[in-house]
Formats: C-alpha cells, sequence, structure tokens
C-alpha cells in the first residue's frame, strides 16, 4: 500500500510534502508540487518537513 498525491492520486513516483493553502500539509508529487508553487499555493518557512532547498 503506497502513498498517493493528495491532489493528483498518483502513487508511481515519490511524493513531496507540502503545506498547501487552504488545505494545509499534504503529500503531493513533483508535478503538482510545481504547479502549486507556480501559483503560490505553497506555504513556504514553515517548521517540519519539505524540501530544505528554499
Amino acid at each position: 500500500m503506497g502513498y498517493r498525491c493528495a491532489i493528483c492520486g498518483r502513487e508511481d513516483t515519490p511524493l513531496l510534502e507540502a503545506n498547501i493553502k487552504g488545505i494545509g500539509p499534504a503529500l503531493v508529487c513533483p508535478d503538482c508540487w510545481s504547479k502549486l508553487m507556480a501559483e503560490n499555493k505553497i506555504i513556504v518557512g514553515t517548521s517540519g518537513g519539505g524540501c530544505p532547498c528554499g
């Protein structure tokens, strides 16, 4: 039993942790993470997991 992307349901790729505006913490695939980031829907700078790249 694998985890699925909270947005698209994809489970064939490693998932990333994201704190999504209006949803909260969720695991998302890289494609959805990129789309959410481009739409400014990911809250950055919070404590916890996620990408340490900035």
